[in-house]
């Protein structure tokens, strides 16, 4: 197993001979705020921030080399900090649309395909199996200000490889709890 982090919520997961590329938000330093995001679901608690320029800083690496030999994208959920967007409502521009991409329901499924992925995988709680890996969603809090929006977390398993649990964007509760407990 080998972790890169890329930024933020970005990485790159080498696991159990797949490469799976994790909420891949690749725009410019700078490119947009959230006041920018079409028919945002959500508001920032604080009203001043919503306005500042994101993301904070710049690729660490050539956009090239983090999309090199990506067997899957994994997005844990629709947010601006996760997966690019763009105006008028789709996401995932930088990134090849015939990859493909695992997500966590139905109805993230479906803007990932209007914004044109051909291959979009819903990951069920009772697992799915990824060549030689084995992926579990499983539950995530996305903060306590609501709405924030569901999120997901994954338990990657494989018989070669310690057990790695991404966590997403969660808060401390029973949930992530449990899944310790499990896992």
């Amino acid at each position: 197993m080998k972790l890169t982090q890329i930024r933020n919520a970005t990485n790159r997961l080498d696991y159990a001979g797949k490469v799976f590329l994790i909420d891949p938000w690749l725009a410019p330093k700078h490119q947009m705020s959230f006041v920018d995001i079409p028919d945002m679901p959500f508001h920032i608690p604080d009203p001043m921030k919503e306005h500042l320029p994101m993301p904070f800083y710049n690729l660490p690496m050539d956009m090239g080399q983090i999309l090199s030999g990506v067997d899957y994208y994994i997005v844990t959920h629709l947010h601006p900090d996760h997966i690019d967007m763009t105006p008028d409502g789709t996401v995932g521009a930088p990134l090849d649309k015939a990859v493909p991409v695992i997500c966590q329901s139905e109805e993230d499924a479906s803007v990932l395909r209007s914004s044109g992925f051909s291959e979009v995988i819903v990951l069920p709680t009772s697992g799915m199996e990824f060549g030689a890996a084995r992926l579990t969603r499983v539950p995530a809090l996305h903060g306590t200000v609501v709405p924030c929006g569901d999120a997901m977390g994954i338990v990657f398993e494989a018989s070669e490889e310690n057990t790695f649990y991404l966590a997403g964007d969660t808060v401390w509760y029973s949930g992530v709890a449990e899944t310790l407990r499990i896992y």
